[in-house]
């Protein structure tokens, strides 16, 4: 029900934003992620993964400080692990999940005052590459592999976006969101045998971008 609440709405806020192209404002847009995934394994530590952002942006106003603003970003997302067993000598892993998605968020922006807005909206993410890099040693015996897990992942993620923007010259942009999912990652839990896989974890990322309007 979330999943297609979110696409409908994604929908709906799309068909507006074609009724109104003759006020779009076109623009592209770059910036850092920091992202994480959900996760509830005690005894593994995580740490946050960075990555970049980068697509195009269009700005259509619909009413006096309303607008919406539809965009399509490639995005680099994922998390960090690592263990280490206290108990025996040399023993430790170390992981990195790296997902890559083309995202389509469509933020319906208020604009507070001149220049600066609240946002809030729907995001659909299409998964165009699920991996795991992994490095573990036992006793001194070290293994790497790095893992294709896109055979094991639901190829579609639904999310929500909240944030701040700021424009200025009418041309430069810049905004700051947190992107919440409710979309599960992975089909099933430890697909390759990889006890840090989940299959209930979703995507967290957090996001600073700056843009440029051309017209």
């Amino acid at each position: 029900m979330k999943k297609s609440m979110l696409i409908m709405c994604t929908l709906i806020l799309c068909a507006t934003v074609t009724a109104q192209t003759k006020k779009v404002r076109l623009g592209v847009k770059a910036g850092l992620n920091i992202s994480s995934l959900s996760f509830d394994e005690s005894e593994i530590n995580s740490s946050n993964k960075s990555g970049f952002n980068a697509g195009l942006m269009a700005e259509i106003p619909v009413a006096k400080k309303f607008s919406i603003q539809p965009e399509l970003v490639y995005s680099q997302q994922g998390m960090k692990f690592s263990y280490a067993d206290a108990e025996v000598e040399n023993s430790h892993y170390k992981s990195t999940i790296s997902l890559n998605y083309i995202n389509i968020p469509v933020m319906l922006k208020y604009y507070v005052v001149k220049g600066f807005s609240i946002q809030a909206g729907p995001q659909i993410g299409i998964l165009l590459k699920a991996k795991n890099e992994y490095q573990d040693n036992f006793l001194g015996y070290e293994n790497r592999e790095n893992l294709n897990l896109k055979d094991y992942t639901n190829g579609i993620d639904t999310s929500v976006n909240f944030g701040l923007g700021y424009q200025f010259k009418d041309k430069f942009y810049a905004d700051a969101r947190y992107n919440i999912s409710y979309s599960d990652i992975f089909k099933e839990a430890n697909p390759t045998g990889n006890y840090i896989i989940n299959s209930d974890m979703k995507n967290r990322v957090f996001q600073i971008t700056i843009g440029y309007f051309f017209n």
